[in-house]
């Protein structure tokens, strides 16, 4: 149960990744850019694209908020997109796993 509750807490506060650490990613042979803009609500999108082990090129969309978290991680393979991550889908997740854990079932007897 605890660590279901650091899980949870980590989600709510937790940066996972800043926007500073993705420029970082530019220095690796297989990325070729990284680029930043932001969408109408302040948040910082960053595009990075890449080169994958099987050749393929790829595109990762991450979306920060104005604190600098990370609020989704989506990718872009052979026009197929999918959403690797999501801070509200987990912190939802988490919280009902803690919930689960703390709240006695309230079973008849």
């Amino acid at each position: 149960m605890l660590e279901t509750i650091e899980r949870l807490y980590d989600e709510i506060h937790g940066p996972k990744l800043t926007p500073y650490e993705l420029i970082e990613n530019v220095k690796l042979p297989n990325y070729i850019s990284v680029d930043f803009s932001k969408d109408s609500e302040n948040n910082i999108i960053a595009y990075t694209k890449c080169l994958l082990e099987d050749g393929n090129k790829s595109v990762f969309t991450y979306t920060f908020n104005t604190d600098n978290k990370l609020i989704s991680l989506k990718s872009m393979v052979c026009g197929v997109e999918e959403e690797i991550y999501n801070r509200k889908e987990e912190i939802e997740k988490f919280y009902l796993l803690a919930s689960q854990s703390i709240k006695p079932s309230l079973k008849a007897i």
